[in-house]
């Protein structure tokens, strides 16, 4: 609607300017308040647009910061963890130096390289751990892509089906892989050849031997400990030692006399339930003249058990853990074993007791043992094999045949197996022409071979059993020692009479002593050598009447042994029936055999064949490898620049360091060598992790300096557009302003020349 108010020209002149001039005091009070020339997009588009371009990519940028300041702390987490596992290592390698620097094989040294193994072991799962714990806002690029290999369960299961063996796992995969377990070995049990020999100078024993066949249900493969205690002048006992089985006994000084005085030794035997026999031969001469000790001390000898557990890979590479071997040298031992190749560690636990019921072998016999095991030379010899399929033990018993006082042997022994299970084999008769090789066929024995035996022919008296001599032999041992003198007659002796209670296993030289004393009287001295004598006299009359001299001993070896010996008729009162022979005299020596009871025994055993079993262990990828712990950083706004950081595996597996648990619980200078080469090659695979964090790290920072300044350059490229100069636009407002009082007053003027009109009314 048009207004009513007619104004003048100048009026309407003067308005319209000072309307004008309001608005732009208007837009410059607006420019001076926000501090922008451009505030939207009337007032200019471009500038505006372009302006708001810049300040949302610099926007988008500052917002990116975050994420790469985010990632840079991420980063710095997995390069603090590395160089914790650094530290960690180092430490794990300090304690290998420490194991090659006890690499002895007495007791103390594979103890401590056992605990120094377990605290290698902690030190592996520190690793892990530490490893684990460098997470850092849901990402950790210490753990790598989570890919797995591991050995099947089901291979497991077969393994571990296996007898003596459980615990079946393959540690360490670096790649899939099978492998087959396998056990040989006839379980012949020997002792170490030096401890053997250490052990008889510094105990004073002699012809140590171990032997026999390992226990399918009590085997221990643990080492034989011989103790001795009594020093010179004493007793002396053996305790001998096996695992947790102990055996002791006491040989007395009166037994090593009786020994003595026969010219033997006396012989120590014992079998333990493992299997294993152990004999040596007892001198107390030879004990008391060990230097220093007297024999008093303990040995320990090392055992070989023929056993081996081979493990053997698909490319046809085998390990072998061999009883047989030394320790420190690769021997089986109770509990875990370990197997390394390049692909895995294959680690079984084996039962020391049962795991010859997994093994393959053909019969095999043992070597004699028991205290008359000497008298079996060598090992018998089993004709057919494999027609041995159980084991037995046998008793090699003997009949002893005619004693031959000159060798001081019997002429022939009738010798004969008991088979314990056995229906027994044929016996044969052994003399000193057919001693060696003699074979003893089967005769329903439950292994249906024959067995070759050779014998040492002046040992087999100590196995065998013979009743004592009677008179008739006894009389035809009589020998004149000396010539008679006077008129004793050449052999007045004529026969023995009763014989009885004579000291067994060994005959007894009995010596006479017959001299004329004065007045005809007769003195008769008879002694033993064992600490028995007996002496008598004679009267003229009682000599002259004598037939029968009846002997009794009362001490000495011999005590409570009686003979009669039946002078020739008239044969002493010859002598003193012509005066003046006092001093005639003879000695005669009459050997008297006791009876042979078998005092030793002599055993060996055979193995059966047997066939075992294998089982294989196979490895394969069991976990996906995934991405997830991988950080990817984004560089610029439009996602086009980014920084993907791998996340590294430093964990001990195979897929990561690479670094396997002790194994063998060090037993091996090449079990500690394999930790030395597994650490240096995790120190390397270490580096280069660290080398790639720190790249990274490197490339992110740059880019994060970068993003800082480059989106201030936007902003400040958006604030050129838009931009008010606040001194021009306070001059401009100056301007206006006055442009608006001056405007103001030039209305006022123009409204006068109306006012004066008014007043002319």
């Amino acid at each position: 609607m048009a207004t009513q108010v007619q104004l003048s020209g100048s009026i309407r002149s003067n308005l319209l300017l000072l309307q004008t001039t309001q608005t732009s005091l208007d837009r410059t009070q607006t420019r001076l308040s926000t501090g922008n020339k451009v505030n939207s997009a009337l007032d200019s588009p471009t500038a505006f647009f372009a302006a708001k371009a810049l300040n949302q990519r610099a926007s988008d940028l500052t917002s990116l910061k975050d994420g790469i300041g985010q990632a840079i702390s991420t980063i710095s987490a997995g390069d603090k963890g590395i160089t914790a596992i650094q530290n960690l290592i180092d430490n794990a390698t300090a304690l290998t130096q420490s194991a090659l620097s006890n690499l002895g094989t007495d007791a103390n040294s594979v103890a401590t390289r056992k605990s120094l193994a377990q605290q290698y072991n902690a030190f592996l799962r520190q690793i892990d751990s530490q490893a684990q714990d460098a997470n850092y806002a849901g990402k950790n690029l210490l753990i790598g892509s989570g890919l797995r290999l591991g050995v099947t369960a089901s291979s497991q299961l077969d393994v571990n089906a296996l007898a003596g063996i459980s615990g079946a796992t393959v540690t360490n995969v670096t790649k899939a892989d099978t492998y087959t377990i396998s056990v040989a070995g006839d379980g012949a049990i020997s002792g170490d050849a030096g401890d053997i020999a250490n052990a008889a100078t510094d105990r004073g024993i002699s012809n140590i031997v171990i032997n026999g066949f390992a226990s399918t249900t009590k085997n221990t493969l643990s080492d034989v400990t011989i103790k001795l205690s009594g020093g010179t002048g004493k007793d002396k006992t053996f305790t001998v030692t096996e695992g947790d089985e102990s055996f002791t006994t006491t040989f007395t000084q009166a037994e090593w006399a009786t020994a003595k005085g026969n010219g033997t030794v006396l012989k120590f035997s014992h079998s333990f339930s493992s299997g294993t026999n152990l004999g040596f031969d007892v001198d107390f001469d030879s004990i008391e003249d060990v230097p220093d000790t007297a024999g008093v001390g303990t040995s320990t000898i090392q055992k070989n058990i023929n056993l081996q557990v081979s493990v053997e890979n698909s490319a046809g590479e085998k390990v072998t853990r061999d009883g047989l071997q030394s320790v420190g040298n690769g021997k089986v031992s109770d509990g875990e074993n370990s197997f390394s190749f390049g692909t895995g560690t294959a680690r079984v636990t084996l039962d020391e007791r049962q795991i010859l019921q997994a093994s393959t072998y053909s019969a095999a016999a043992s070597g004699a043992y028991g205290t008359g095991a000497a008298a079996i030379t060598g090992t018998p010899t089993i004709t057919t094999p494999a027609s041995v399929t159980v084991d037995e033990t046998y008793l090699v018993t003997a009949n002893a045949n005619s004693f031959n006082y000159t060798t001081g042997n019997f002429d022939s022994y009738s010798v004969s197996l008991d088979g314990n299970g056995s229906a027994g084999l044929t016996t044969r008769v052994v003399s000193t022409g057919n001693a060696s090789d003699v074979n003893f066929s089967s005769a329903g024995a439950a292994n249906g071979s024959s067995i070759g035996i050779s014998f040492n022919y002046n040992e087999l008296k100590y196995i065998a059993t013979a009743a004592a001599a009677g008179s008739a032999e006894v009389t035809t041992t009589i020998q004149q020692q000396s010539g008679a003198t006077g008129t004793i007659s050449t052999a007045p002796l004529y026969s023995v009479g009763t014989v009885a209670s004579f000291a067994a296993n060994q005959v007894t030289k009995l010596s006479i002593d017959v001299t004329v004393g004065t007045g005809g009287s007769t003195n008769i001295q008879v002694s033993d050598g064992l600490g028995g004598t007996a002496s008598f006299t004679l009267t003229a009359a009682q000599a002259s009447s004598a037939s029968v001299l009846s002997i009794a001993f009362t001490s000495g070896t011999n005590n409570g042994a009686r003979l009669n010996i039946n002078f020739q008729d008239s044969a002493i009162s010859q002598a003193v029936s012509v005066g003046g022979y006092a001093g005639a005299h003879a000695a005669y020596t009459v050997q008297v055999r006791g009876a042979y009871t078998a005092s030793r025994d002599a055993k060996f055993d055979v193995r059966g064949a047997h066939t075992g079993s294998d089982a294989s262990l196979t490895t394969k990828q069991l976990v996906d490898a995934s991405d997830q712990n991988n950080l990817t950083v984004q560089l610029n706004e439009t996602n086009t620049s980014i920084v993907n950081v791998v996340s590294q595996n430093v964990q001990t597996n195979g897929q990561g360091l690479q670094l396997d648990q002790a194994q063998n619980s060090w037993g091996d200078r090449s079990d500690i060598q394999n930790a030395i080469d597994q650490l240096n090659k995790a120190k390397n695979l270490l580096r280069t992790a660290s080398s790639n964090l720190g790249t990274n790290l490197n490339i992110i920072q740059t880019r994060q300096d970068f993003t800082l300044e480059f989106s201030n350059v936007l902003t400040e490229g958006a604030s050129k557009l838009t931009a008010a100069d606040q001194n021009e636009e306070s001059a401009n407002m100056l301007t206006l302003q006055t442009r608006q009082q001056l405007g103001t007053i030039a209305l006022s003027l123009a409204n006068q020349a109306q006012q004066a009109i008014l007043r002319l009314f």
